[in-house]
């Protein structure tokens, strides 16, 4: 799981499962850019990554733009010398209310895909050229249980479905170029866009966690952060195209 040397890419890195995953990726030893709208959390990251000695930085990033994301590419190459690690991880959802699909307006819809599925195929394309000339990396896409089904949000359910399609297909392209592309498809986490999405009420999900869990406590951010260093670190290197579920069985999905 050593990182060291290795310069990485989280998207909607400010908080939540993002910020431990930026964290988790510089105490692994790499040099990590945070690329997000939140400016005060992200900034606060950046902070608290460097105040133990390691290496971060922040860009304002509106991932549905082909021009804010190559310019993403370019500053964490220019800064960190190459790109060797994207994690896709920026996405609407806190600010979704759940309810029928007659409900959902047309620019919610397209809002939606607009950051959770053209954000990651933008993401990707413009770190595909730094990572060849590094000769090879690795993506992991943020996906999510619900795009197995889930009732109330159809938007974010489907566009997280696509992501699912995405890491397959972009697997196949990108394999021989020794990139690998993966998902991680969380359950339930405590974050603050899941409490926003529970009316504050994390007591509740937990309970909910409790009762429907094989592994029955609330999934917190922190507890996702191995599967995504297995999966950009050479303990994974013949693993390509596969979705992984932290859900603590949930479900049994894949």
């Amino acid at each position: 799981m050593n990182l060291t040397g290795k310069v990485a890419i989280v998207t909607g890195g400010a908080r939540g499962i993002g910020r431990a995953y930026a964290e988790a990726l510089a105490d692994a030893g790499a040099a990590v850019l945070i690329a997000d709208l939140l400016e005060a959390e992200g900034a606060a990251t950046v902070e608290a990554i460097r105040g133990k000695g390691q290496q971060a930085s922040f860009m304002s990033v509106d991932v549905s733009s082909m021009e804010a994301t190559e310019a993403m590419a370019k500053m964490a190459a220019e800064t960190y010398g190459g790109i060797d690690i994207l994690v896709n991880n920026a996405a609407m959802f806190a600010s979704l209310v759940g309810g029928p699909m007659s409900d959902i307006s047309i620019a919610r819809w397209d809002k939606t895909m607009a950051v959770n599925v053209r954000g990651p195929w933008l993401c990707t394309r413009a770190v595909v050229p730094y990572m060849r000339q590094r000769g090879g990396g690795s993506i992991v896409n943020q996906t999510s249980i619900s795009a197995f089904g889930m009732a109330g949000m159809l938007d974010y359910t489907a566009s997280k479905a696509a992501v699912i399609g995405m890491t397959k297909s972009s697997a196949s392209e990108l394999g021989r170029d020794n990139i690998r592309v993966n998902a991680i498809a969380p359950g339930g986490t405590a974050t603050e866009g899941f409490s926003q999405i529970m009316g504050g009420n994390l007591a509740m999900a937990e309970e909910r966690a409790k009762a429907t869990q094989l592994i029955a406590a609330q999934i917190k951010p922190e507890d996702i952060t191995g599967t995504l260093l297995l999966l950009v670190s050479d303990g994974s290197k013949f693993i390509t195209g596969q979705t992984i579920v932290v859900d603590g069985g949930k479900y049994f999905l894949g």
